[in-house]
Formats: structure tokens, sequence, C-alpha cells
């Protein structure tokens, strides 16, 4: 293990005096407090936790300890956070809320480090080697230092629910980050006991929603499942939520806003499978990532962090959605952005995008035949997809 450099540390207070900070961390704690792996507290509302470190190895340690003390490691003044071969775990989701633009000062003077946001972890010398990545959905930015021996600051910037910071030798102090702002449309309109099963309707934000089937792994429907409204924040958001359980909720923009475009939306995802339809094309997936770079329904559908299982995580579509449908068995539902498409549905146009071409075209080929429930390509609402259906589109191409 490396070995504190007082050198380093006394020059780096020096030029550290005169530095503003953003409101002091850890004040609120008595100096001296000692923590380990298991432990937890809090400081100005947020809540802390404290579990193993991973040493360079790959081995795991619970051998270590968190102490609040002063003594300037992190180029401060005021009550810093010492850790010792152990992780912090700021929780933001579980305390005041999923923040964003969160930043820290540190003082790295020995040993590896741990990073990890929203459950995307980073095992790396010093802070310096995880400049400029995407991490959890967030950029990772060293502002200053963070070669080792020295002090510095990291700047994080997107939606952090939690972060998980760990060392050998390492000082941190002055966590500041900016609350989330709300939801564009996060099922706050909607009762905290509402519950729907397969076949209801609900309205929330202007958007139409119905209840539907869901398909387990095996490719059985159940329509016995359920849909409840829940604050517990397991899509690591606040406020209400969709707890989806054994069924499919579906989004139905073509019925009430309109066609959406740039549409994303939290989840947290904690077992069973997942179902996922957009514009009427159907998927069934182990978990949300290995849908991440498919083309669903006309529309790319990326991951940009969580999805791996009992996690949180966000589904970002790019193209026009008219329908979204997504089910799963232990699944929560939060935070659904968009941009409204602007175009008016025309005749033959199967996925609401305003034009009618070849992906229409297709969509009728593949739905040939008797359907029922939500069936786009059903274009004169008769209950079969056929040679009617065809030549609408081929009538109004363009």
């Amino acid at each position: 293990m490396k070995t504190k450099n007082t050198t380093i540390v006394a020059s780096c207070l020096l030029a550290c005096v005169s530095t503003t900070f953003g409101t002091p961390g850890y004040d609120d704690l008595s100096l001296g407090s000692t923590y380990y792996p298991g432990g937890s507290t809090a400081s100005e509302s947020v809540s802390m936790l404290f579990r193993d470190f991973q040493w360079w190895d790959g081995t795991w340690t619970s051998g270590g300890e968190a102490t609040v003390g002063n003594g300037g490691w992190a180029c401060g003044t005021t009550h810093e956070l010492g850790l010792n071969n152990i992780n912090v775990i700021f929780d933001y989701v579980g305390s005041v809320g999923s923040s964003t633009d969160v930043s820290f000062d540190f003082g790295e003077h020995g040993g590896n480090i741990n990073v990890a946001i929203n459950g995307d972890a980073y095992n790396t010398d010093n802070f310096i080697d995880l400049h400029g990545l995407v991490i959890g959905g967030t950029t990772f930015n060293v502002v200053s230092g963070g070669y080792g021996h020295d002090c510095g600051r990291v700047e994080i910037s997107g939606l952090v629910h939690k972060l998980r910071v760990g060392g050998q030798e390492l000082w941190l102090d002055n966590i500041t980050s900016t609350p989330n702002d709300p939801c564009q449309y996060g099922y706050e309109d909607l009762a905290g006991i509402a519950v729907g099963t397969p076949g209801d309707t609900f309205t929330t934000d202007g958007i139409d929603f119905y209840v539907a089937g869901f398909q387990w792994w095996g490719g059985t429907w159940t329509y016995g499942g359920l849909m409840k409204v829940d604050t517990t924040g397991l899509a690591c958001a606040t406020g209400n939520e969709l707890w989806v359980n054994n069924c499919t909720v579906v989004h139905d923009f073509a019925a009430s806003t309109g066609p959406m475009d740039n549409v994303s939306i939290q989840f947290g995802e904690y077992g069973g499978n997942v179902n996922v339809e957009i514009n009427g094309d159907f998927r069934n997936a182990h978990n949300f990532i290995d849908l991440d770079g498919s083309v669903i329904g006309g529309v790319l559908v990326s991951i940009p962090y969580g999805g791996l299982g009992n996690d949180c995580g966000t589904m970002v579509l790019t193209g026009t959605v008219s329908t979204l449908g997504i089910g799963g068995q232990e699944l929560w539902l939060d935070c659904l952005e968009g941009d409204s498409n602007g175009n008016q549905s025309k005749p033959g146009d199967t996925n609401g995008d305003g034009t009618v071409d070849v992906m229409d075209l297709l969509a009728v080929i593949q739905a040939w035949g008797a359907c029922s429930g939500d069936c786009p390509a059903d274009l004169n609402g008769d209950g079969t997809v056929d040679v009617m259906d065809l030549l609408m589109v081929l009538e109004n191409w363009g």
C-alpha cells in the first residue's frame, strides 16, 4: 500500500486556503465518529451507507473504516470523511431524492479507488483514470487533481440516484448536489391506492393508458396481474410511480397526446422477465439491457445505464412512438419524458410517424390475419389485417 505524502498535503493546504468551496460536508457529524461496513448515517439529510471495499486485485474486504476528521487531508478546513478500505454510498434516491450535478472535493493519498454511479462500477488507480467517462448515465469529470497523492475536485453531470466512492487513504469533503427537476410525466395525478388489472384504462397527465396481459419467459400469457400506483422510490425517482406486476402498461400516445419523439422512461427491475411493445412490435427479454441497440416498431432502443436486473435504469427511444407497452413481474416505472411529434395521423400510417412508407407495408404483412386488442396494422378496424388494409397503405403512400 502507498503511504501518505505529507509534503504534498502541506503544499496543497497552502494552495487551497483561498479557494471558495460549496456547502461544507459532514459538519453536522461529530469529530471522531467512526463507521464500519454495514453501518449508516446521514449528513445534511443525505443517507450514507458504508460497505465493503474492493482492492485492486478484485478481492473484497470488510475490515475497513470511515472516520470524521478535520486534518485537512481533503485540502479544506472543516470536517471531512476519511475512507480507509471502505466504500460510502450516498443514497440520494433513498433520502433527498435523485439529484443532478453532484460534486465533491477529495484528497487521494494511497491505494486504489472504487467509484459506482447508479450501479455502474469502476475500480481504478486514480480518479483521473475516469475523467470524461460516461458512468451510470452521467458524465464524470475531474476538474482538478486526481493523479494520486494530491487533492482535487470531481463534478458529475447528470442524474445521480446513488453514488459510491471508496479508497484506501481517501478523504472526501464538500459534497454538493442539485435536486432533480420534476419528471415531465410522473403519474403524480394518480391516487396512491389506484389498482388496475388487464382490461382497465386510465389517464394521467393527459396520456391514455390501458393495462394488458403479460407474457412469461416460456411464452405463456397471463391476465391475472395488476398495476398499482406506488411511492417506494424503486424506480429511483420521487413521488408516484407505477408498480407493474405480471401485466403490461400501455402508453397510448396516438389516442391522446399524439405520437411522441425522444421518449425515455426510468425503471426499477427486480425480478422476472420484461415485455416491451413499441408501435405494435413486441419483444420478450430477460432484462432491459438485452434490448439495447434493437429497433422495435421502427424505433431505436438504447439503455444508457442499468437494465442488468435488480437495478434501476433508463430506456431511451429514438424515433416516433405511437404506443409504448412495458410489462414485468417486479417492475417499477417513473419519469416518462417525450416531445410532441406534431404529425397528424393519416390513412395507412400504422406507426403514427406522419408518413405512409415501407415500414407501414411491413407492419401490415407481419400482422396478417385476425387480430384483437392493440392492432395498429388493422387500419380499417374490422378485426382482420388483410388485403383491405394493404390497399389502404398503397393508396396513401408517401
